[in-house]
């Protein structure tokens, strides 16, 4: 793999251990010590996301003007100053401010996303651009694992503001790692000189392109918008390990918190030890049907732990069961959910197709939010509730079937 993507997986890694430190509690915080319900959580992720939306897409098509490095850095830097502002947020327990923080934060943060992933795909194509961000992955999930393994621990005992101070300190040190290492991209270096052609990858110089007409590009590509959808809708189910998972374990299955990290802790070893060999298994298949598989598992867990919180049947085993289901579904969806963005996008134009992806995944996470909040206020039935929040499944795998038939094997093909 390319050094300067092998520099930027360890700089995700330290990333994630940072935000991971109290991302994953941070439902639990609001529930138990802010005495915030169930649906108020659900409202409340839900506005702050709502405001990242249209900064999605218009990231994508900044980072196809401004540069991929530049926004990275920018990014990490924004989410270190940010983070630091949220620990001071939850020290006086201010929620306005907090939240406040959040949706200046998210906005930022969203709206530098897409570069990540143009940069893996400016030097990489075909099962080479799968591989990277496969390793792009691990690294990230290497760093959740030991930050929520740590992070459950850390704010049993120093509190949940020091736990946030901490990982704003970690996320500062991973800016200052890229901001040293990293050197810019092929279209990094074309951009600042249009009339170059990169050598190392097969891409033309970068053309200058008005928002009007990339817009236009991204609105008439009927197969991207069906394959978009069709993930989103996915994500509707699958997005609900982010926030509805936790509340139903604890709550629920009555796992602890300290156990409930040792889950969390759990899929991230998974994925730093199967991703590698998941990814691998699955070369040459099509990324469509990669994506179906994925959504099912999600599903089959899900329905798993309902039917074990109907009929208290091993409830922590289950957990552990259920989190290992989850954690190779995530394996298997991540692959198609980060490379067929790039790979359906035209030249010139893969930031803005991997900030259009980003936008109705980030969507589809806010409706998975406040789904999950309100079924587990409304639905006193443990399978029932299970049962209503794996429905998007249904569409999504019918809309992946029919975008693998439209889409060009070389481009489908994992």
């Amino acid at each position: 793999m390319e050094r300067d993507l092998k520099l930027l997986s360890v700089g995700i890694g330290i990333r994630s251990f940072g935000a991971a430190l109290y991302n994953p509690f941070l439902a639990l915080f609001l529930y138990a010590v802010l005495h915030v319900g169930y649906l108020e959580i659900g409202v409340i992720f839900v506005g702050v996301g709502a405001i990242q939306l249209p900064f999605g897409l218009a990231g994508g098509l900044w980072t196809d003007r401004v540069g991929r490095r530049k926004l990275i850095i920018l990014g990490l830097a924004t989410e270190a100053v940010l983070t630091a502002s949220l620990a001071y947020a939850f020290e006086i327990r201010s929620l306005a401010l907090a939240i406040t923080v959040a949706s200046i934060g998210g906005a930022l943060l969203s709206a530098t996303a897409a570069a990540f992933s143009a940069y893996i795909a400016d030097w990489t194509s075909g099962s080479a651009r799968t591989l990277s961000f496969t390793w792009y992955r691990i690294a990230y999930n290497a760093g959740f694992s030991a930050g929520v393994a740590i992070g459950g621990t850390l704010v049993a005992i120093v509190g949940f503001s020091d736990a946030v101070a901490s990982a704003s300190v970690i996320i500062a040190g991973a800016t200052v790692f890229v901001l040293v290492l990293l050197r810019p991209s092929p279209f990094d270096l074309a951009l600042r000189d249009r009339t170059s052609r990169p050598v190392t990858v097969e891409r033309p110089p970068v053309e200058a392109r008005s928002l009007g007409k990339s817009l236009s590009v991204l609105a008439r590509d009927r197969v991207a918008l069906l394959v978009a959808s069709a993930l989103a809708l996915a994500w509707v189910t699958a997005g609900q390990w982010n926030v509805t998972f936790a509340l139903f374990a604890h709550n629920k299955l009555g796992i602890s918190y300290s156990l409930l990290g040792i889950g969390l802790a759990l899929n991230g070893l998974v994925v730093v030890l199967g991703q590698s060999a998941t990814t691998h298994g699955l070369l040459g298949r099509r990324h469509t049907s990669i994506a179906i598989l994925g959504a099912l598992l999600y599903a089959g867990a899900f329905l798993l732990l309902g039917v074990s919180a109907l009929w208290l049947l091993f409830p922590t085993g289950i957990f552990f069961v259920a989190v290992l289901i989850l954690s190779i579904g995530e394996n298997v969806q991540t692959i198609p959910t980060s490379t067929l963005p790039s790979n359906l996008a035209p030249p010139g134009e893969v930031g803005a197709y991997n900030g259009a992806f980003n936008t109705f995944l980030t969507a589809a996470g806010l409706a998975a939010i406040f789904f999950g909040g309100a079924v587990l206020s409304a639905v006193p039935n443990p399978l029932w509730e299970w049962l209503l929040l794996i429905l998007p499944t249904i569409p999504a795998v019918l809309l992946l079937r029919v975008a693998g038939r439209r889409i060009p094997i070389t481009m489908d093909r994992a």
